[in-house]
């Protein structure tokens, strides 16, 4: 798995243990359209580049065309009701981007294009994620080159496309004061197989990776079954034959909507599915959805009118056949609407007026009862009073799922309120932390928490300086464990939480940073070891093994202001990795020589003193062919230690369980 991949992952696991609460959660779930859900900003949406109107750019989230206007002055005026501009834009061509704040002081990225039959443009929430975010595509006045542009890390000093066969093109990162994250862009000729954009720092050594396979959608894999058809708002349809996620070779028809190149959403046209996302015993005759500024849809053939309240405002939507005989009524209709908007009802009616189907909100009671029953008192968390939407509550909920750590208090990044129930596995141990901030008053906080396993007596947040912020260790009456919280200041970088056991000597560590993972230049001559490979220590908590020229798998990460000496220990007195015919890593202090031995063989290796004064033996050697085919690390696996006169030092039996 590639470093980036790793991060996903990760990312996509806490998101999957997280129920967001959002002011619609309920109804989201109960009542929401069944369209594809809507990608992260790491998770790009389709660009089909061939298709995209002159200079006007496919935004990857927010929706491109929230609003438009005659003229590009109106609509900048449309987008920043209710926004504080924070610098000045950053003009690329046709192409306006900048940064905004909103009530809260939520960052906002906007982009707009003056181009076209019609200008259009969008401001979304800032998500800062990893290293960049790719926010668009663009084509240049010729058809012939292409724009590519996103969000970059403050640090981040370079950024370039990396075609297919390596070649490198430079791109431009633009700093904005008083902005969250600066901007970037890359500008190269359509024809270029660009793979991919990486960030660099200062010393042009890659901080991140955005891989440009991930503008690939649906319809970039289907094959087209009619023409495109345009409808209010800027969209497009589209049927299309799509390959079957579970059965090879085998197609599923589906219609696809667009919006200048971005897909915004896709009707499958199974019949066992189209109509019954409500279930067997309550269908669904209408399929709606708000995508910033556009409300849009499908309904059977027998809805001749629709009727949308939000907020005793109404909506009449008026489907029509569509062109391609598939039996659907189409619908769309510019509004100042979005999906996340809560509390409306749709009704459906027929040709005679007679109502056929109503979905109203649910009762406060049932969205509730979605993230379960509260089982424990709610608690306070002190010095929270100042976020917005504070102070922080916390509380344990149980529901079908298991037991849950509930929050509510703080600000998203769109500027609604923060919350939600995150699952908890209160025999691991240290359970799954979820964080909850506000933007005001500057620079902002951040507040960690999660539950605290019975085996552990503190909690701390360790800053990218070696830094420690001490979390608060809160008891709710009724619950079935304590929790954990720590205020940190939004502009501070947290590496790591360390969990100190009763019993252990070495701290739990939950690393937060995963800068290890990319692969960096090798930082001086390091040590040398048998066998070619070398260490090199990386600032401020990585150690890294090489050989050939390359990284070797595996990043050993401390704490900040820590030394390795602080990750071996009675419990785990050896950390190792092996590549291939290669084994390495480093031992406790005094160790002259490591053994190992697992079903697939036994691996040797000789000790020398680290050159940093951290206090541990490193080793590398060869692996035994056996050992090379099969890999060391089975559930047999125990390792034992020597002194420089054979006595055995210390034992670990369970390595292979570690």
């Amino acid at each position: 798995m590639t470093p980036l991949e790793e991060r996903l992952k990760a990312a996509l696991d806490a998101r999957a243990q997280t129920y967001e609460a959002g002011q619609n959660a309920w109804l989201s779930v109960r009542a929401r359209t069944p369209l594809p859900p809507r990608r992260g900003r790491w998770l790009l949406a389709a660009i089909p580049v061939a298709v995209i109107a002159l200079f006007v750019p496919v935004l990857l989230n927010g929706g491109l065309g929230r609003n438009s206007a005659a003229d590009p002055g109106t609509l900048q005026r449309q987008l920043m009701a209710g926004l504080t501009p924070v610098g000045e834009p950053v003009e690329l061509g046709g192409l306006k981007l900048w940064f905004a704040r909103g009530k809260l002081g939520n960052p906002q990225f906007c982009a707009l294009s003056g181009s076209g039959r019609e200008p259009v443009g969008s401001c979304g929430a800032v998500h800062a994620m990893g290293a960049g975010t790719y926010e668009g595509s663009a084509s240049g006045k010729d058809a012939a080159t292409v724009l590519d542009y996103g969000l970059a890390q403050p640090e981040s000093a370079g950024v370039r496309a990396v075609t297919g066969d390596g070649r490198q093109i430079a791109g431009t990162v633009h700093r904005v004061p008083g902005a969250p994250m600066a901007i970037w862009s890359v500008s190269f000729a359509a024809a270029e197989q660009v793979t991919k954009v990486e960030f660099l720092d200062a010393a042009q050594r890659v901080l991140g990776e955005m891989p440009r396979s991930m503008l690939a959608g649906r319809s970039r894999k289907a094959k087209p079954a009619g023409l495109p058809y345009a409808m209010a708002g800027g969209l497009s349809l589209r049927p299309y034959q799509v390959p079957n996620d579970t059965q090879p070779g085998a197609t599923d028809l589906e219609v696809i909507w667009t919006r200048a190149g971005k897909e915004v959403g896709a009707i499958p046209l199974k019949n066992a599915y189209l109509w019954k996302g409500g279930g067997a015993d309550r269908p669904w005759p209408v399929r709606l959805q708000a995508e910033d500024g556009v409300v849009f849809g499908a309904a059977r053939p027998d809805v001749a009118r629709i009727v949308w309240t939000r907020e005793g405002r109404e909506l009449t939507l008026t489907p029509r056949p569509d062109p391609w005989g598939l039996n659907l009524g189409l619908f769309a209709l510019t509004a100042d609407a979005r999906d996340e908007d809560r509390g409306h009802t749709v009704v459906a009616y027929d040709a005679r007026g007679e109502e056929i189907w109503r979905n109203d909100p649910p009762p406060e009671k049932e969205e509730a009862g979605f993230f379960g029953e509260r089982i424990s008192d709610k608690i306070v968390v002190p010095d929270t009073e100042d976020f917005s939407f504070g102070p922080v509550e916390l509380w344990f909920s149980k529901n079908t799922e298991g037991t849950m750590l509930c929050a509510s208090g703080g600000v998203r990044p769109d500027g609604g309120k923060s919350g939600g129930c995150s699952t908890t596995q209160l025999d691991r141990h240290f359970s799954s932390r979820a964080t909850l901030g506000t933007y005001l008053p500057e620079p902002g906080a951040e507040l960690a928490y999660g539950v605290l396993s019975p085996a552990t007596e503190a909690v701390t947040a360790v800053t990218v300086d070696g830094t420690r912020i001490p979390a608060q260790i809160l008891k709710a009456k009724g619950g079935p464990a304590a929790v954990w919280a720590v205020r940190y200041p939004a502009n501070v970088k947290i590496a790591a939480f360390s969990h100190r056991e009763k019993g252990r000597e070495l701290d739990r560590v939950d690393v937060w940073d995963h800068g290890c993972s990319q692969t960096p230049a090798r930082e001086g001559t390091g040590q040398a070891l048998p066998g070619g490979v070398s260490a090199h220590l990386q600032a401020p908590m990585c150690l890294h093994f090489w050989k050939d020229g390359k990284m070797l798998p595996g990043s050993f990460e401390r704490l900040p202001g820590t030394n390795l000496r602080a990750i071996v220990g009675r419990e785990q007195p050896v950390q190792w990795g092996q590549h291939k015919d290669t084994w390495y890593g480093f031992a406790l202090p005094g160790t002259a020589r490591v053994e190992g031995v697992s079903k697939s063989g036994k691996v040797a290796a000789e000790t020398v003193p680290d050159p940093w004064g951290h206090g541990v033996a490193m080793f590398a050697a060869p692996v035994p062919d056996g050992v090379a085919r099969k890999g060391l690390h089975w559930p047999d696996l125990s390792f034992t230690g020597y002194d420089a006169a054979g006595k055995v030092l210390w034992r670990w039996d369970r390595a292979g369980l570690s």
